[in-house]
This record gives C-alpha cells, sequence and structure tokens, in this order.
C-alpha cells in the first residue's frame, strides 16, 4: 500500500511540475478575470452597518414657519444612530462614519405636544438600507419671541485709584426665540467682562449668559438668538477725592434777615470722590455746589445741593450733599450798671442789711438778650442758706442766671451782708 502511495505522489508531481511556470501564470489571470468580473458587475453586494453615528437637525426653518419649536434637548436621541449601508462589493471599503449623514427631519412636525418624526440618512456610496433607530419622539410647543435687555457686569482685578463702567453696549437688547416655556423663563442677559489687566478704555466683543430670574443659567440649545456675541466698550478713568467748598460765597446766595449773621457752614460729606479724564482731575483742588438761598433767614436751616459741573466727570460717588447753615442773631456789646439782686436761704430768724459799691458789667452777646439786659438790668441771686448772724463778704457770679451766649467782663462781684438776729418785743 505504501509503495502505491509514493507511485501515486510521483505521477502527481511529475504533472504538476511540467510547464510550472505557465500553469500558475494562468491561474493568475483567471483569478484576475474573476475578480475584474465582480467589479463590474453591480449587481453584486455588501451590507455595511456603520454605528456611533450623531445626527443633525433639518427643516427648522418650516418648523419656525409652522409657528413650532422644539421643547428638549434632541441631542441625546441624536446620538449613537446605526445605519445600515448595502453597497456594491467594489465600493464595500469606500463606506464609513465621514461619508454617511444622519437628519431629523423637523420640516414634517405639525402640532405641539409629543411626537414621533423619522430619521433619514444619506450615504455617498450604495443606499441607505436600514437606520437604528428609524425615528426618535421628542416634545414640541408653540413658538415664541420676547426681547431681553444686556446688562454688564465688569468683574476681575480693580484697581483702587481707577474708575470703571460700560460706556456703551452693541446690542443693548437681543430677541430670543423658542419653546414658549424656555422662552418665558429667561429673566436677563448678562456679559461677563474681565477687566483685569486694563487701565484704559478698550472695546471687545463677549459671549453673553441667559439666566432665570432666580439668576440660573439657561442653556441656549434650544433657542434662536437675535445674536451671537456683544460688543462692550468699558472706560477706565483716574479717580480723586476731592473735599466741598464750604466758602460763603461759593455756597450761599442772599442776605439773611437783619440783625442776623452766618455763623457757619457745613456740608455733609464733605469730601466727594470722582473719575475723569487726568486733564480734568490735575486742574481741581475742591468742588463747588449749587449755591442755596438764605434771603431772609432767620434761623438755622439744611437744605439739600447738587454738586455743580457734573457733566464733565465720568463718575461722582454722590451728586446731592447736605448743607447745614447756622444763623444766629448779630453779636453786640454794652455796660450793665443796674444789678438786681435777690436772696435765698435766709434764716427767717436773721434781718438782711447789705452794702455793696457800684457795678458796672461790660457785657456781649445776641442783639436782642443783651437789650433786655439793658432795659431791665442785670439779675443776680444771692444764696444765704446756713448762714448764722455776721457779716459777710459773699461773691456774686453774674453769669450763673444767663446761657453761654452771654459774657460778662468781670465775671462776678462782691457784696457785704450783715444777719442780725430779729428784735423780740417783750
Amino acid at each position: 500500500m505504501k509503495n502505491k502511495l509514493k507511485a501515486f505522489f510521483r505521477v502527481l508531481w511529475q504533472s504538476i511540475s511540467h510547464n510550472f511556470w505557465l500553469k500558475l501564470l494562468s491561474l493568475v489571470m483567471a483569478l484576475m478575470l474573476w475578480n475584474s468580473v465582480i467589479s463590474s458587475n453591480s449587481t453584486l453586494t455588501r451590507n455595511k452597518t456603520i454605528s456611533g453615528l450623531t445626527g443633525y437637525l433639518a427643516g427648522q426653518a418650516t418648523l419656525e414657519a409652522n409657528k413650532l419649536a422644539l421643547a428638549e434637548d434632541p441631542a441625546a436621541a441624536l446620538s449613537n444612530i446605526g445605519v445600515i449601508i448595502e453597497v456594491a462589493r467594489s465600493e464595500y471599503a469606500y463606506v464609513s462614519a465621514d461619508n454617511v449623514q444622519v437628519a431629523l427631519d423637523l420640516s414634517s412636525v405639525r402640532g405641539a405636544g409629543s411626537q414621533q418624526v423619522r430619521l433619514r440618512a444619506s450615504t455617498a456610496y450604495g443606499r441607505v438600507a436600514e437606520i437604528i433607530p428609524s425615528s426618535v419622539t421628542l416634545n414640541f410647543e408653540a413658538l415664541d419671541s420676547r426681547s431681553i435687555p444686556v446688562n454688564v457686569k465688569l468683574e476681575g482685578d480693580m484697581r483702587e485709584d481707577l474708575y470703571y463702567s460700560y460706556t456703551r453696549v452693541n446690542p443693548s437688547t437681543i430677541t430670543v426665540s423658542g419653546a414658549a416655556s424656555v422662552v418665558q423663563s429667561v429673566a436677563s442677559a448678562y456679559v461677563y467682562d474681565d477687566v483685569s489687566g486694563h487701565d484704559s478704555p478698550y472695546t471687545s466683543a463677549e459671549q453673553f449668559v441667559l439666566q432665570d430670574s432666580g439668576g440660573n443659567e439657561i442653556s441656549q440649545t434650544l433657542l434662536s438668538l437675535s445674536s451671537s456675541s456683544i460688543t462692550v466698550s468699558v472706560g477706565i478713568y483716574p479717580t480723586r477725592e476731592l473735599p466741598v467748598s464750604t466758602n460763603f460765597e461759593d455756597v450761599l446766595a442772599g442776605q439773611v434777615a437783619d440783625g442776623y449773621v452766618i455763623q457757619s457752614v457745613t456740608i455733609q460729606p464733605d469730601t466727594v470722590t470722582v473719575a475723569g479724564d487726568s486733564e480734568l482731575l490735575e486742574g481741581l483742588t475742591s468742588l463747588l455746589i449749587e449755591p442755596v438761598s438764605v434771603e431772609g433767614a432767620s434761623q438755622s436751616f439744611s437744605a439739600r445741593a447738587r454738586i455743580a459741573s457734573l457733566t464733565d466727570f465720568r463718575y461722582i460717588s454722590t451728586e446731592q450733599v447736605y448743607v447745614n447753615v447756622n444763623i444766629a442773631e448779630e453779636s453786640v456789646s454794652a455796660w450793665i450798671d443796674k444789678v438786681n439782686i435777690s436772696y435765698v436761704g435766709q434764716d427767717e430768724n436773721l434781718t438782711l442789711s447789705s452794702q455793696r459799691d457800684s457795678v458796672t458789667v461790660f457785657v456781649t452777646g445776641p442783639k436782642s438778650k443783651i437789650h433786655a439786659l439793658e432795659e431791665n438790668g442785670l439779675d443776680v441771686v444771692c444764696d444765704l442758706t446756713g448762714l448764722k448772724a455776721g457779716t459777710y463778704q459773699l461773691t456774686l457770679d453774674y453769669g450763673m442766671q444767663y446761657d453761654d451766649s452771654i459774657t460778662f467782663e468781670p465775671s462776678g462781684g462782691t457784696i457785704t451782708v450783715t444777719l442780725s438776729e430779729a428784735s423780740t418785743d417783750e
């Protein structure tokens, strides 16, 4: 048996080895001919599955024309989509995720609420045989639109000797369109501009965020916006703290009533911080107010006044101050030679006799009070409490009965009093 097998393989090898290279060439040519036949025959196809595709939205203009809008983010529904492509065998290798697109066509949606929307796909090679999933379910609402003001908040490292403010915002409002529930939740639009490192005016284009009434950020994914960025112009100016002038001629207008004078003027606050161009601030030593009228005034009062020349400043810490005007009677002086002495505390068992030198006192004070002293004399009280019989030289204090608005020169005098035992009839 073994010999028979050896004989068989010997005959087979002789047959193959005879004209070997010619036979090998024939085999190669046959394979090439077969491959050419397959390549030229488009009826020979294979299916190729592309997974993990991300779809995009289409037909949004038609959706808005139908007064509708998406009420939820479709990103999750449009991720990880699979597409089966039927493609000619000759093009099988060319099919990839780069040349297959999946779209969610919103133009077919006609009503609000939960709607099932079909997905569609396209490919550069072959045809789409199946989309997995073939449709998604999304919620739609009535389309709404509103205008939102743009607010600017400056943040970052700000120098204490500089004033920062935004001087221009363009656009100052943006139009927000989308699902009614989302649009109605938008309360404001904010631009947060970082001024760190800036020491002079500048202009920049900034992104903005939408916020609800609680200050929470609202996603812009489901909204159509009239602008994608905001141009903000920021002014940066040096500051100075300046005193407010209290000179009478700077702050008062008119004349007080006859017999009265202005004693003092105070202003609160007495200093104000201003910001402006360097040339303006360098020439200032104090601030002026719009004058307060004192015409015919006969008593002290307070009034509110406005800082003058506000238009020249970029910033002022307060535009108004309180002016306190202290008005008093005109001060006069006179000699008083009439002194009225009254006694208190005398022991009822003693009799009193007194002797005093002629007294003249120089008084200074409000006009009406001095005139009263000239007419009525100077009243002095002499206290005899606890004194026994005897002769005493007592000091008189002229100012004890009067307020501090009147001064006396000399401030006091002396009087000699004698207290005697009262006589009794037997």
